[in-house]
């Protein structure tokens, strides 16, 4: 009866899966030729990952301390209440100016390619004779340079996180990272145990990603979150906010009291705790939920790429040289094995086993599997034991 009831549970959300990838994550064509960068052909979309890599696949963005990830300055961030947590604590809401800038810009890209070699811009689809108007021209800059269209979001340019504290004493700390079109504080505090973890002695606070939640311009309307994109570089800028971002919080709760802390993500979310996991040393456990783990594996899998099948194979490679930087399989873990839980839907049609056992290779953790999918969780409970032992193993709980 067992078996029978997991079989079932499994293939009804592999079922949901399957018919949410269809309508969210493969949209009809009248949207996608919205999009510039899919309305491209396969050879300048390759001209386009050329460049692209060039510009952001360099080996002095690859370390952890180097000039990609910039270092943010100490914030401040305005506090609001929101309510009483019973007589230990409270729920406040927390905002701030984000200071993140775009790398792509027209000066940027002609200094950089302004040094390669003929044969060099050559390969890339570049004329050694270039102007600024060579390089820039991707044919997916119909609305203006992607500096441009990125800063006015206005609404993006400012960090938003909900934090649970306790009234007294210094607690270990959780930082929580939602999935692609969530970022709603009432759904987060339902999709994890913020009540519970709270009860076990710790202080929690969820965050919201860029362009997501209370980040989300207005004129986005019925349209998904802007990142992601289609468009790679606004994808690699995004991820880059996201570090610089979750950076600046970590030094504000470190500042307030913070003895430790520790990251959780699921699905997008789980890429940006990867990705983190690899960059910053002060954390001290990570929980992986059905995450992303490879943006070029996922494009694959959802048909987002075109052509042949050998032409697709190489548009997965060049987006794979271009993502490598804000990949979280690039750098070292700055977390032991133990300090990693990853947590897999047996039935995930979304991101799938696949990722999940990349990052747990990487990061040489536990993997923990459960019944159910993507967006449907028949066994949550029982997968999150796998968190509970690790906290208790790393001292977050009472």
């Amino acid at each position: 009866m067992a078996n029978l009831f997991s079989k079932t549970a499994t293939q009804l959300a592999r079922g949901i899966d399957r018919v949410f990838a269809g309508a969210a994550l493969n949209p009809p064509k009248l949207l996608r030729r919205r999009s510039s960068a899919e309305s491209l052909g396969h050879d300048d979309r390759m001209r386009a990952l050329s460049l692209i890599g060039g510009f952001y696949n360099r080996k002095e963005f690859i370390p952890r301390d180097g000039p990609f990830f910039a270092v943010p300055r100490p914030i401040t961030p305005a506090v609001h209440h929101v309510r009483k947590l019973g007589t230990e604590g409270e729920v406040v809401d927390l905002s701030w100016a984000s200071e993140f800038e775009p790398l792509w810009s027209i000066d940027a890209l002609v200094s950089h390619f302004g040094t390669w070699a003929k044969k060099e811009l050559q390969d890339a689809g570049i004329d050694p004779g270039f102007s600024a108007a060579d390089i820039a021209s991707l044919g997916v800059d119909r609305t203006g340079q992607l500096v441009d269209k990125y800063l006015r979001a206005h609404k993006n340019r400012n960090g938003h996180a909900r934090w649970y504290r306790h009234a007294q004493g210094q607690r270990p700390t959780v930082v929580i990272l939602h999935g692609y079109m969530v970022g709603e504080y009432a759904i987060e505090e339902r999709m994890w145990p913020v009540q519970k973890l709270f009860d076990r002695g710790m202080d929690v606070v969820l965050s919201v990603l860029p362009f997501h939640g209370l980040r989300r311009s207005d004129t986005r309307g019925y349209l998904p979150p802007a990142f992601p994109s289609a468009d790679p570089r606004f994808t690699i800028e995004g991820f880059r906010q996201l570090v610089f971002d979750h950076r600046a919080l970590f030094d504000y709760l470190e500042r307030m009291g913070a003895p430790s802390l520790g990251v959780m993500g699921v699905s997008l979310g789980g890429y940006g705790a990867s990705l983190l996991s690899t960059l910053d040393t002060r954390l001290k456990l990570a929980v992986l939920f059905i995450p992303l783990a490879a943006i070029e594996d996922f494009a694959y899998a959802h048909g987002r790429l075109i052509g042949t099948s050998e032409q697709q194979d190489l548009q997965r490679e060049a987006m794979r040289k271009a993502n490598w930087p804000i990949s979280p399989l690039t750098r070292p873990p700055v977390i032991s094995g133990d300090q990693v839980v990853l947590i897999a839907g047996d039935g995930d049609h979304i991101t799938g086993s696949s990722h999940s056992s990349k990052l747990a290779s990487h990061f040489n953790a536990e993997l923990s599997p459960f019944i159910g999918g993507h967006l449907l969780h028949f066994g949550r409970t029982r997968a999150f034991e796998s968190m509970w032992r690790l906290l208790a193993r790393q001292g977050f709980t009472r």
